[in-house]
């Protein structure tokens, strides 16, 4: 056994080919054949907005292929209301100056300040809210006016829903009232 270990040994010779080797992609496979089934459905919808008024009732029947790459086509809403005049807000109401006098804030407000506005060094500020009284003394934000941070938005919102003030007075009447009102955030 030794014998022909050696000899083969020596007759054998130990070389090392390096080959290159190239690599070719593939095309992608070819799509899906389409057999697959549309779907119809049904949705059924209701829009609801703020305030008084019936809601929004609609139904949309449409084909719907839940592997097609576009999306279906968007639903035509056929209403027979004149949305210009249905959901105008009316804004006319009486200044500070009109008035018998100036409504009083009934209500302590209070609110958090946010952490995030602290993080930004900014831990006092004065925002200027467009506010509009009803003859009940509630509530509505129109506008923010001037320097506005999105981090109040949520203070501001649950301020105005919270607060109230004496109903705004003109020839000894309950009328509505619209000002700028100046609300100083702090951190506490």
């Amino acid at each position: 056994m030794l014998f022909i270990n050696q000899w083969f040994g020596e007759s054998y010779n130990k070389t090392v080919e390096v080959r290159q080797v190239h690599l070719v992609s593939l095309p992608p496979p070819p799509p899906p054949a389409e057999q697959q089934e549309q779907v119809e459905s049904v949705l059924d919808m209701q829009l609801a907005i703020e305030g008084s008024g019936p809601a929004i009732e609609m139904t949309l029947n449409s084909k719907l292929d839940p592997l097609a790459k576009q999306p279906p086509a968007r639903p035509i809403f056929n209403a027979s209301t004149d949305w210009q005049t249905d959901l105008s807000v009316d804004w006319q109401a009486f200044g500070l100056d009109e008035l018998d006098g100036l409504p009083t804030l009934l209500t302590q407000a209070k609110s958090v300040y946010p952490n995030s506005l602290v993080r930004k060094g900014i831990e006092q500020l004065v925002v200027k809210l467009d506010v509009f009284i009803d003859e009940q003394g509630a509530l509505t934000l129109v506008a923010i006016t001037g320097t506005h941070y999105p981090e109040l938005d949520s203070v501001i919102k649950k301020l105005i829903r919270q607060s109230r003030f004496s109903s705004p007075i003109k020839n000894g009447q309950p009328v509505r009232a619209r000002f700028i009102w100046p609300v100083e955030f702090k951190k506490s």
